[in-house]
């Protein structure tokens, strides 16, 4: 079997097994295992096609993990909830049900004072539980 068959395989295991995770990290390895099947199809050797499936593995990590994490000076992707209106469903005791993109989302008050009859926003999250505040 030629190299570039064998990449586009290992590629497309990858892009199958990413949708069943959603972690991006294997969409992005299945993507620089479909470029070096493509420099392998072109005909470049072996030591090419590692070097590019290492390339764009290496760089699409880094690129992935300043997009996902916001400490690292980048928009992670929590940022961008941040400051969204919701709906209130129901509310007691400054935690309650808010609906947000068309679901039902845990909520708790930021503080005290937060009034659930006046309109709320999305002021951080932890984990699934919206925190919010007016």
């Amino acid at each position: 079997m030629p190299p570039h068959v064998f990449w586009w395989i290992l590629a497309g295991l990858l892009v199958a097994l990413e949708l069943t995770l959603g972690t991006f990290y294997l969409l992005l390895y299945g993507v620089a295992a479909a470029a070096a099947g493509l420099a392998g199809w072109l005909g470049l050797g072996i030591e090419w096609q590692l070097l590019t499936a290492a390339v764009i593995a290496v760089a699409g990590t880094y690129a992935l993990r300043r997009w996902r994490n916001p400490s690292s000076g980048g928009p992670g992707l929590q940022d961008l909830d941040i400051g969204q209106h919701v709906l209130v469903e129901s509310w007691h005791d400054g935690q309650g049900q808010v609906r947000y993109r068309g679901t039902e989302w845990d909520a708790e008050a930021e503080n005290p004072q937060v009034d659930a009859a006046k309109p709320l926003y999305i002021r951080a999250m932890r984990g699934t539980v919206l925190i919010v505040g007016n």
